[in-house]
């Protein structure tokens, strides 16, 4: 992966056309849609579960995900969306923008394959899904992301264990980010990233430093929630927007720049129940792709 300077255009958006109705999904409401449960993990006042379905559909829209309406029911979120475009994964998918969303941007100080043994990225029989609790930044170990403290973080997709030097950035720096379809064919989706004036200060000095090392030092981390988003090379100091490239496609890049952009939740969510109406046809699963890079 690479990170380069970009420049922002506007998300596509999701049209929720029918609001928020509170329509169970059966007869002809629920064909080629499903509709979930959010259960908090914490009780929420009214307001805060408003709030909360507001950050749902932001990152819904931001990833791509069709969600059609989020609606507040006795102490839970219900979520509607459309099967037609992800299928089978839609389920996954919703379960990533439900998480809380607390975003911190970090330098790496060291990288090794997880889990111990194992050969890293892109490596037959390397595909079993990190875990290792608070080491890893396991969910099940409450997703501990503390912003002034080193920390070891795991990535899903590499099957890397890193080790990362305090936050220099948190959610609250990030002015917006987006994806962006290739400029030429052949290459990939990117995600664009725009920081606030201090959130800019900081990634540009971060890069500075990262360009000026070898790996894995000259890369830098987006950690959300105790999980490794995206750990991208830096080529050179980024002065203004960054840009994350790799081998991207619309869905991943979309769901990348939807959990970058989106916003912490009062708290995390689990999805409670998933009941599906008819379901459409979704995307084949491709195979693997390598990681992103930075550049400048």
């Amino acid at each position: 992966m690479l990170l380069v300077a970009a420049a922002c255009s506007s998300d596509d958006p999701v049209d929720f056309k029918d609001g928020d109705r509170s329509d169970s999904v059966d007869g002809t409401l629920g064909r080629d849609f499903a509709e979930a449960t959010l259960q908090p993990e914490t009780s929420l006042a009214a307001s805060q579960l408003t709030a909360a379905a507001t950050i749902v559909r932001k990152r819904a829209s931001s990833g791509g995900l069709p969600v059609k309406n989020v609606t507040v029911r006795d102490g839970t979120l219900v979520v509607r969306v459309s099967l037609t475009k992800f299928g089978a994964d839609t389920k996954q998918r919703l379960a990533a923008i439900v998480g809380t969303g607390r975003l911190t941007v970090r330098a790496v100080s060291s990288v090794t394959p997880f889990p111990p043994g194992t050969a890293g990225p892109g490596t037959p029989g390397t595909d079993t899904t990190p875990m290792g609790g608070s080491e890893c930044g396991d969910s099940s170990a409450s997703g501990a992301d503390p912003a002034g403290s080193e920390v070891r973080a795991c990535d899903d997709k590499s099957k890397e264990k890193y080790v990362l030097a305090p936050a220099v950035i948190t959610g609250a720096d990030v002015a917006g980010a987006e994806a962006r379809a290739p400029e030429a064919a052949g290459l990939g989706w990117t995600v664009a990233v725009k920081w606030t004036n201090k959130g800019q200060d900081a990634f540009t000095r971060l890069t500075i430093e990262a360009a000026g090392g070898r790996l894995p030092t000259n890369r830098i981390a987006i950690v959300c929630d105790g999980r490794v988003l995206v750990a991208p090379s830096v080529q050179s100091g980024i002065p203004g927007e960054a840009v994350i490239s790799g081998t991207y496609d619309e869905a991943d890049a979309r769901q990348l720049a939807g959990t970058i952009d989106g916003g912490a939740l009062p708290t995390g969510f689990r999805i409670a129940s998933y009941v599906e109406g008819q379901p459409g046809a979704g995307n084949e699963g491709g195979s693997p792709r390598p990681g992103p890079t930075v550049t400048g």
